[in-house]
């Protein structure tokens, strides 16, 4: 018969080192905490809770800052996605529209708009990446150096 068919066979009884020791085990008082613990506990809570919003998670800052936050990462997301996929009409008709709502600036915009526009699809798609790359590299530095940087208490 195959041996992975076979029923699990159970053995027979635990060999008596075994029992002795799980029954003395469970013979022992639970641990207990030490004194201080609940004081060093609420003493954190409470230097959690005097922290601003912006070091605290992501859950307790304010509603607008969270909705600001989730609308520029979108639309950073779409922009580097329209950039990285080829989707350069939908970033030409955004640009285009940003570059009329900005009349002083509107001509160095659009010869800028031309300017990147000429350029091959596979350098804007390298130029996407590299500048993705780059924007994650500098975030973990900053990261980094924020951990190094701030004492935590």
């Amino acid at each position: 018969m195959n041996p992975r068919l076979e029923p699990a066979r159970l053995p027979p009884e635990p060999d008596p080192l075994t029992a002795w020791t799980h029954a003395t085990l469970r013979s022992l008082p639970p641990p207990s905490a030490p004194a201080t613990l609940a004081g060093r506990v609420l003493a954190e809570l409470a230097r959690r809770e005097r922290l601003p919003w912006w070091r605290r998670d992501f859950a307790c800052w304010p509603r607008a800052a969270r909705w600001t936050f989730l609308t520029i990462a979108a639309g950073g997301a779409g922009c580097s996605a329209a950039a990285l996929t080829g989707g350069s009409h939908w970033l030409d008709a955004m640009l285009s529209r940003v570059a009329a709502a900005a009349s002083p600036l509107a001509s160095v915009a659009q010869s800028l708009l031309e300017g990147i526009l000429a350029l091959p699809a596979a350098w804007l798609q390298g130029l996407g990446f590299a500048v993705a790359t780059s924007l994650t590299v500098l975030l973990a530095l900053v990261t980094a150096l924020a951990r190094v940087v701030v004492p935590r208490s």
